[in-house]
């Protein structure tokens, strides 16, 4: 998925075009809320194996207008969102290379998605944010790949 934003900002790993790869699940509430948690745990499992340093934390995302500021409280508060953050410019900044949502019903909503027993289908996400990983693989592992750890080299057929 190529992704576009307009948020202006001099920190060079937000930019306004960049490609995550995302995977969408659809389905009943448990389902998808299963499905989340199960990647949830992968993606952590998936940057440790490339002995990358993270922190998956509670994220909200940048919503504009007025109601912005309650809505990313209460996307926190239900703890909808997760990244997990990699610190690739620095600790103090650390930049989100993998994100998960829970949407509940918000797109069967919009779009009037149904499950197949007829009922308001739940949707959840992850991308990973393709240039970013990029970035911090780089950052930690050095520019010559052949001198990255071995299992991480075999692992992405590198």
């Amino acid at each position: 998925t190529v992704v576009f934003r307009h948020e202006p900002s001099v920190d060079p790993m937000r930019m306004q075009f960049f490609r995550q790869h995302e995977h969408i699940r659809i389905g009943d509430p448990a389902t998808v809320l299963e499905w989340r948690n199960t990647w949830f745990v992968r993606a952590q499992e998936l940057l440790t194996s490339w002995q990358l340093p993270f922190l998956a934390e509670v994220a909200s995302d940048p919503f504009f207008g007025r109601g912005g500021k309650i809505m990313a409280k209460s996307q926190v508060d239900q703890a909808l969102k997760f990244e997990m953050n990699i610190p690739i410019m620095g600790e103090e900044h650390p930049t989100a290379c993998v994100s998960l949502n829970l949407h509940h019903d918000h797109f069967a909503h919009t779009f009037g998605i149904e499950s197949s027993d007829g009922e308001l289908a739940h949707t959840s996400c992850i991308g990973f944010g393709l240039e970013r990983l990029t970035l911090a693989m780089l950052r930690f592992h050095g520019l010559d790949v052949s001198k990255w750890p071995t299992e991480i080299r075999t692992e992405l057929g590198l």
